[in-house]
């Protein structure tokens, strides 16, 4: 007797066709976008991509001011340094997959989770440095491109290694914050002391020690897991709660220097620097000893972060207002 094929089975089954048999094409279609939404998250994840959406923000904000302009002209080096900042988020996972796989708030990261192989992250951090320095050095000039190597060594070749020594580490490290805004300016011409920049470079520099603070003692415990130093292990409480606060403070008084050293001049902008100052002092005083829990400490880690966008979005639209540009 011969047998039937599939389609002869289903139809003898199923004379009517009243059951939609999808093809097997269509399941792998399906499971291919799948995958491939998958590896498009990874990747996002692996380059750090809200960190380094800021940190070329960052630059844009260095290289308006620096230049007095708005242009299509500052896209490119911008571009760069993003670039090079996406490579080296990606080899700071590379240096701590392994610390990664032992921390909860980390070991679904792409390394640990196995969703990357190593040798693909590094091909990766090879494109993006390469891409990126040769975009900064043909578009932005020498002195942006040392400055955004300056932040590529001093991230994953101080910093990175120094958390495993100290705790303390973020004091220094927090100088990589300051580098991008440096490069942007430079990549517009900006001399690079001038007060303005310094002015800059202080504020991003001061926001990283809090917003560090509060992420390591948020995550003190998986810290300690995977055998890193914590400010626990130096202070109380009580005092870490304080000094972080006064961090906070000292970083909104800062931001007076922006209206010192005439960054911003216009008298609304000027109210809304010194509001969003108010908002972040009372916003976070909670975490002063007696009245913080984690939810608390969080509540002070994203206000913090939000204050600092705030402050660089407000003196952008103050120069898009108040500059001559042109977009082409």
């Amino acid at each position: 007797m011969r047998k039937l094929d599939t389609r002869e089975r289903v139809t003898a089954i199923d004379p009517m066709h009243r059951f939609d048999v999808k093809p097997v094409d269509g399941v792998a279609t399906a499971v291919a976008g799948s995958r491939h939404g998958e590896l498009l998250n990874s990747l996002l994840e692996l380059v750090k991509i809200r960190i380094t959406f800021f940190v070329g923000m960052s630059a844009a904000f260095g290289y308006i001011l620096a230049a007095r302009d708005i242009s299509a002209d500052m896209l490119l080096p911008v571009a760069g340094i993003f670039l090079l900042s996406c490579g080296s988020a990606v080899l700071n996972h590379y240096q701590e997959w392994e610390t990664d796989s032992l921390m909860h708030r980390t070991m679904k990261r792409p390394l640990p989770s196995g969703a990357i192989a190593p040798s693909a992250a590094m091909a990766l951090v090879l494109g993006l440095i390469i891409t990126g320095g040769i975009t900064v050095y043909l578009t932005g000039g020498l002195l942006a491109l040392v400055l955004s190597l300056m932040a590529f060594v001093w991230y994953n070749g101080i910093y990175t290694p120094l958390k495993r020594v100290t705790a303390f580490a973020v004091i220094p490290g927090s100088f990589v914050g300051s580098l991008p805004v440096m490069a942007g300016w430079a990549a517009a011409g900006g001399y690079v002391l001038d007060p303005r920049l310094i002015a800059v470079t202080a504020f991003f520099f001061i926001w990283q020690i809090p917003h560090f603070w509060l992420l390591m003692d948020m995550y003190s415990a998986d810290y300690e897991r995977a055998n890193f130093p914590t400010l626990r292990m130096y202070f109380g409480e009580t005092t870490l709660a304080v000094l972080t606060f006064i961090w906070m403070i000292v970083l909104v008084l800062s931001s007076v220097f922006f209206i010192t050293t005439g960054i911003v001049n216009n008298l609304p902008t000027q109210i809304a620097i010194a509001a969003l100052g108010v908002w972040l002092a009372v916003g976070t005083y909670k975490i002063i000893p007696g009245r913080a829990d984690k939810r608390t400490n969080k509540s002070a880690f994203m206000k913090i972060n939000i204050y600092v966008l705030a402050v660089t979005l407000a003196v952008m639209v103050d120069k898009v207002l108040s500059l001559p540009w042109r977009v082409f």
